[in-house]
């Protein structure tokens, strides 16, 4: 009897598959709305490309009215593992244009950390303001499964 709970123990643990996190987010409220894309890549486990699409209505002094900035993350660096249902990407080691430099020399790289659930996937960013998107522009929030 004892080998046997082992033996389906075992057999549960190798069945259990990882959570696929493939299809797109969504985080939203009245002045913003970010859309997070989440696509497997191809012979690597836990791997996924992501991109981000995102507005945010911000008041604008040069013109006195609000405006709607734009950002976006499209890009194929832009990947992920996810490892204990989280993941990192940083900009740290990428290659930038040296005529036109997304970064001033010695500036912090944005970085985005993720925190991945069933039902919800939680982003933090830190010294991408600005980076990739207009004012105001982040992708930080809690972000649910688009059907």
């Amino acid at each position: 009897m004892k080998y046997t709970i082992i033996l389906i123990f075992f057999t549960l643990l190798s069945c259990k598959q990882s959570i696929d996190f493939s299809g797109s987010w969504m985080s939203a409220g009245d002045n913003f709305e970010n859309t997070l894309t989440l696509e497997k890549v191809e012979g690597k486990q836990n791997t996924y490309k992501f991109s981000f699409d995102g507005w945010r209505k911000s008041y604008d002094t040069f013109v006195d009215q609000e405006v709607k900035f734009l950002g976006g993350m499209n890009d194929e660096v832009f990947v992920i593992e996810v490892k204990n249902k989280k993941a990192m990407y940083s900009d740290d080691g990428r290659e930038f244009s040296e005529e036109f430099p997304l970064y001033n020399e010695g500036e912090d790289r944005c970085k985005l950390f993720f925190e991945l659930t069933n039902n919800k996937i939680t982003v933090k960013t830190e010294s991408c303001h600005f980076i990739y998107g207009g004012k105001g522009v982040l992708f930080d929030g809690v972000y649910k499964k688009v059907n």
